[in-house]
């Protein structure tokens, strides 16, 4: 079976604590443990093993990530001692990760902030194969910022022998947030974008679930009460964190977009369409952004739309999703906003 180590465990061992490598923020005074070593890894989970079967829960578990138990069961690890000799391998590497959904919310709260933390003015970068090409420019251009030259290594869904490779730590939601915000706040400075009107309403009209059906009669309202309507896919990320940055009030159907609000200024009104929800696993989900909002001081609410089946989810969704949960969650499904709740909730923007 795998065995699991905590901080102390890996400080009290020299045979562990030798494994890792440390970075530090001092601005900020935030660190980050690199396991720098041999392991395997898979391309979902992100939860390395070294070659002696050690895994490192406390620092490898994404904060709101349940699916790492069955690392630990008799079947996976029975499956993971037959097959782990035949794992492609990677060299010379470090993994930073991406989601394998490219979920923008995954990918800028846990991945990210690794970047922050690589010291080598030449490094490859460990990605997996679906990220987007607007977030691979994305780190490129925060790399040459940092004066990093880097090159990527791509992973498909599987698992992957690593050697003499590295791979830093995932951090809380409040640390990756400091992160970000220290480093990109003093870029965000220097990227220019359009002039905008102080309040934007965020479209969704390019994701496959989650859309808002009647969207023509809510943004015919939201014109007349001068909201900019944004769709965020016409933007590179730095465009889009500026656009956040600038807004007094944002307005978006619940979805990954709003990860934005991070660069939002105090006191910016945050007003989220979401769909009524039961699953608590999924509840826990939806109020990652009122709880961002309240630790970063914007004044957050939201407005509950009904929910409506899809017809044809996308590849991605059927591949990463349950079919059952697809089709009976409401998470994943479309939203009519009523128009009397259009007008009760918009009189007064």
């Amino acid at each position: 079976m795998l065995v699991d180590n905590n901080e102390a465990k890996i400080l009290q061992t020299p045979n562990l604590s030798n494994l890792f490598k440390s970075a530090t923020l001092n601005d900020i005074n935030e660190n980050c443990k690199i396991l720098n070593s041999g392991f395997y890894l898979d391309s979902f989970n992100y939860f390395p093993i070294t070659k002696n079967n050690e895994t490192f829960a406390n620092l490898f578990k994404r904060e709101d990530d349940n699916s790492i138990h069955h690392f630990y069961t008799q079947d996976f690890y029975k499956n993971f001692i037959d097959k782990k000799d035949n794992f492609k391998v990677i060299k010379d590497s470090l993994v930073i990760g991406s989601s394998p959904s490219d979920n923008y919310f995954s990918n800028l709260i846990h991945f990210l902030p690794r970047i922050f933390f690589i010291n080598e003015k030449k490094i490859h970068l460990t990605i997996h194969r679906n990220l987007s090409n607007k977030l691979r420019k994305f780190i490129e251009t925060i790399c040459v910022l940092r004066g990093i030259e880097i090159s990527f290594n791509y992973l498909d869904d599987n698992f992957y022998s690593f050697n003499n490779c590295s791979i830093p730590e995932f951090f809380n939601i409040k640390k990756s947030i400091k992160i970000l915000k220290y480093f990109l706040e003093n870029i965000l400075i220097n990227i220019k974008v359009p002039e905008f009107k102080p309040k934007i309403y965020i479209r969704r009209e390019d994701a496959s679930y989650r859309k808002i059906l009647n969207e023509a009669d809510l943004i015919s309202k939201l014109r007349k009460l001068e909201f900019e309507i944004i769709n965020p896919q016409h933007y590179e990320i730095l465009e889009q964190m500026k656009i956040f940055s600038n807004a007094e009030i944002v307005m978006s159907p619940h979805g990954s977009n709003m990860s934005n609000i991070i660069f939002c200024k105090k006191g910016t009104k945050i007003i989220e369409i979401a769909p009524e929800l039961n699953n608590l696993h999924e509840k826990n989900i939806s109020k990652r952004y009122n709880d961002i909002a309240d630790s970063l001081n914007l004044k957050y609410q939201i407005i509950k739309a009904d929910s409506v089946d899809v017809v044809n989810h996308s590849e991605l969704s059927t591949k990463y999703i349950n079919a059952k949960i697809l089709k009976n969650s409401n998470y994943y499904k479309n939203m009519i906003l009523k128009v009397s709740d259009i007008e009760r909730n918009f009189n007064n923007l």
